[in-house]
């Protein structure tokens, strides 16, 4: 609790958005379940909505890794991970933030209490040779929503 009571507020950055969870150096990231470079198209909330802060509106392109703890986006324009308990799901579909999309991933999570969406254009022609990899995008969706089933019943 904050002063005089009140619920103290999580810190925030540019946009209002709290801070999100970092990713760690890349020698200390998890073992993958899945990886894949992908472009990252922006985080909306369940309105639609374009997220703004900590550069969650920027497009660019980025490494998802997938792994127990959660999907680390790596990027340029500003690394975080969603944490496996943050998910609740993830569809494919043609279409994000008004814009056709090829090979769309769609994860649903949840931070500060919002509802959000994020969209990736996974490049399955660009993937990983040795490892783990992602053949098709249904198989991410395959194994977020797993995780997210399996985060939702621990809580």
């Amino acid at each position: 609790m904050g002063l005089f009571g009140r619920k103290k507020e999580p810190r925030r950055h540019k946009g209002g958005v709290a801070e999100l969870v970092p990713v760690p150096d890349m020698a200390d990231l998890p073992k993958a379940k899945l990886q894949s470079p992908a472009k990252y198209l922006g985080t909306l909330t369940e309105s639609g909505e374009k997220v703004v802060g900590q550069s969650l509106s920027v497009q660019s392109s980025a490494r998802l890794n997938l792994a127990p703890v959660g999907i680390d986006v790596v990027r340029m324009a500003g690394s975080f991970r969603i944490p496996a308990e943050a998910m609740r799901g993830a569809t494919t579909g043609e279409e994000f933030a008004g814009k056709r999309v090829e090979s769309l991933l769609v994860v649903r999570w949840e931070h500060d209490d919002q509802p959000w969406r994020t969209g990736f254009r996974m490049d399955v022609s660009k993937n990983i040779k040795s490892g783990p990899s992602a053949p098709d995008v249904d198989q991410w969706v395959r194994t977020i929503s797993k995780m997210a089933r399996k985060a939702g019943e621990t809580k």
